[in-house]
């Protein structure tokens, strides 16, 4: 809005405008770093007015209609709330998440916050030097999780049949973000941007190759030291066999790819029920492939259309769920009218 109503620009004062938003039929919003505040026009049946929403909350959920959603702010002792139509909610919830994160200390004031996104239960919120995740029905809470950008050290997208995994490695873990596949291109780049600008490298590529020279001399440092060390106590330095069931690779912080079931592995039972590589020799090893690759891509056959029929689920419910609340929109209406006596 190129200029607030008076009201609302007294209720506002000195405080820091993140964001206006034209409500429509003369209503506004006016979000600042502490508060958000609703101006409601004057009208045939209600006087001028500003409800202010304070940003010390402790939880921030939407609940969005076809035509209409609710933004709910909650606190250990209140609740407050107001109604907004939909085509806008996104941009009053990502200005008030703004707001909020600044306010409860989530961000520092000199943070940046550069996008927001959510996708049902999932909130990702990015800044210049964090991500920021939180899944659960609100939009934030105080069980989010953050890595920082400082403290990564790989950053790959693994692409499945419906969802992207953005996968952001620390020293210490492995953390996967999943995003809608319509979405991911978006996520990607705000993302992938935020981090390289952030480690001051023009590419992905060499996000990696920086990375992956640090961790290089960093082996052979233990490499020398080992050497050293079984040099002095007289051990073979020679490797050992890897083992066979593939637990070098679960050490090492192995996950599986975007479309894998981590429960889909399959290994043969040996005798004494411990899992076993499949035989040995060429008869052996079709033996063992058949028995091994069938059940994995009867399971991938079996994800994949039930996939499609959920898919198809959803959209038959949405459907519905659109007409029911076109339906409540119109009752709601006619009693209002039936109370102005028209």
């Amino acid at each position: 809005m190129s200029e607030l109503p008076a009201l609302l620009s007294d209720a506002v004062g000195e405080g820091t405008v993140i964001d206006t938003v034209d409500v429509g039929g003369g209503d506004a919003i006016a979000v600042t770093t502490e508060a958000t505040y609703l101006y409601r026009s004057e009208g045939l049946l209600r006087d001028e007015s500003v409800e202010t929403f304070d940003h010390a909350v402790d939880r921030l959920s939407v609940r969005t209609k076809r035509r209409k959603s609710s933004i709910e702010l909650e606190t250990m002792d209140s609740e407050a709330a107001f109604t907004v139509p939909s085509d806008i909610v996104d941009t009053v919830v990502e200005a008030m998440m703004e707001g909020v994160l600044l306010t409860t200390g989530v961000v520092a004031p000199d943070e940046e916050l550069l996008a927001l996104f959510r996708f049902s239960e999932l909130t990702v919120v990015v800044t210049d030097r964090r991500l920021f995740e939180h899944v659960g029905s609100a939009v934030w809470g105080g069980e989010f999780e953050t890595v920082d950008y400082a403290d990564l050290v790989g950053l790959d997208f693994e692409r499945g049949s419906v969802a992207t995994q953005v996968v952001l490695e620390t020293g210490d873990r492995r953390r996967r973000v999943k995003v809608p596949n319509e979405h991911a291109g978006t996520v990607r780049r705000r993302i992938q941007t935020a981090i390289l600008e952030f480690h001051d490298v023009a590419s992905i590529e060499a996000f990696r190759a920086e990375h992956a020279d640090a961790d290089e001399d960093g082996d052979q440092a233990a490499s020398r030291t080992k050497g050293d060390r079984d040099g002095r106590s007289g051990a073979d330095s020679s490797d050992t066999e890897r083992d066979p069931t593939g637990g070098d690779d679960a050490a090492a912080g192995w996950s599986p790819p975007a479309d894998r079931d981590p429960a889909g592995s399959v290994y043969q039972q040996g005798t004494g029920g411990s899992q076993t590589p499949a035989a040995s020799g060429s008869d052996g090893d079709a033996e063992g492939a058949g028995r091994t690759d069938e059940p994995a891509a009867a399971l991938s056959e079996d994800i994949g259309t039930l996939e499609e029929r959920v898919d198809a689920l959803s959209e038959r419910i949405e459907r519905q769920t659109e007409r029911i609340e076109s339906q409540q929109e119109l009752l709601e209406q006619l009693v209002d009218e039936l109370r102005r006596g028209r």
